[in-house]
């Protein structure tokens, strides 16, 4: 699966719900799909050095 983009995350974002994204700023994220209806994009992020994989989920449009 390709990403529409990379982006770093503005402020951090403890996830409300289920399948959201933990972020924090500075974070950087590829975007998988962009939603037209409302603030939330599907992104996958990128792996600290400690972690095995990189989580994938909903993110809060708040990306530069």
């Amino acid at each position: 699966m390709g990403f529409l983009g990379v982006y770093s995350a503005v402020f951090d974002y403890q996830p409300q719900g289920e399948g959201e994204l933990e972020i924090r700023e500075g974070d950087l994220l590829y975007v998988l799909e962009k939603s037209a209806e409302d603030a939330w994009w599907k992104a996958k992020k990128k792996a600290d050095p400690e972690d095995d994989d990189e989580p994938e989920g909903l993110s809060p449009k708040q990306l530069r």
